[in-house]
């Protein structure tokens, strides 16, 4: 059995890859950049292509029993996803596990949670046998602010005081590769949610506690944090990422039992809390730092 995983070189993907790689499954990765197919992990093999070139993925998907669809934040991420969805269905893939957002349908507004809605509305017109994860916000996002929190101790993204779910991706790698691997998902719709909810204050005070010294919430100010993004990311992403934080601090982004129950049909265990993942990053900045 091949399986096909889209985004592997990715935050998510390439936790998905190697949890495929070390269960001995026969993995390949889609990528565009040659340099990242030469440093896939051993055994797993490399197939040059973007879902944005949708000539490209003939070659890719040939011989694929199981997709694991990712799709990119990008402003083509609907054709992105229905391209894969069609590869998928001329190639005779026989199983697709697309990852969403968590309670996606429930915020249309916000543009990349609408378009997880429409890529996973493609997939059930295609006929073609699925599964959707359906994560909380990432705390691996967390790793991209090391420096404010290390240098200056304050905590930037401005998730409000209402919470979220957040999810660890080891979590989600973890479903991914239940839903691609075993029997019994077909249909199903998994939300991967962590036990804590984070708000911008206590994520402050978790880094605080991890790090060993005092972090600060810099506060639910969108305008400044949309005048910062804007020195790192396109204007549109800080335009789709402003409203996604407005959501957050207007309604948070919370698990209900039921969320719980589910996820424990395709994760089988607990979730990763927020405070081992937090002391594992903070322990390895410091390593980093002292050379050590």
């Amino acid at each position: 059995m091949t399986i096909l995983v889209t985004g592997g070189t990715g935050t998510v993907g390439s936790h998905v890859v190697a949890n495929l790689a070390a269960a001995g499954q026969d993995t390949r990765v889609l990528t565009r950049s040659p340099e990242k197919a030469a440093a896939l992990p051993n055994g797993v093999t490399g197939a040059i292509g973007a879902l944005s070139e949708p000539s490209t993925l003939g070659p890719a998907f040939e011989g694929v029993d199981r997709l694991f669809l990712l799709t990119p934040l990008a402003q083509d991420e609907v054709a992105q996803g229905l391209a894969g969805i069609e590869a998928a269905r001329a190639a005779g893939v026989r199983r697709i596990v697309f990852m969403s957002v968590h309670k996606a349908a429930d915020a249309p507004q916000i543009p990349h949670f609408r378009t997880k809605v429409e890529i996973a509305q493609g997939l059930e017109r295609s006929g073609l046998p699925y599964t959707v994860i359906e994560p909380n916000s990432f705390y691996q996002n967390d790793v991209w602010v090391q420096q404010p929190l290390v240098d200056f101790g304050v905590y930037p993204h401005p998730l409000g005081s209402v919470g979220l779910n957040r999810v660890d991706v080891r979590d989600i790698a973890a479903a991914a590769v239940a839903a691609l691997t075993d029997d019994g998902h077909e249909g199903e719709h998994y939300p991967v949610v962590g036990p804590d909810i984070c708000t911008g204050e206590g994520t402050a005070q978790a880094w605080g506690a991890a790090l060993g010294s005092g972090v600060i919430y810099a506060g639910d100010d969108l305008d400044a944090w949309a005048q910062a993004a804007s020195a790192m990311m396109p204007d549109w992403l800080v335009a789709d990422l402003r409203i996604m934080y407005g959501d957050f601090q207007a309604r948070g982004l919370l698990a209900s039992d039921d969320d719980f129950a589910r996820q424990r049909r395709i994760l089988g265990r607990d979730p990763i809390p927020f405070d081992r993942f937090a002391a594992e990053v903070a322990a390895t900045w410091k390593t980093q730092a002292t050379g050590a």
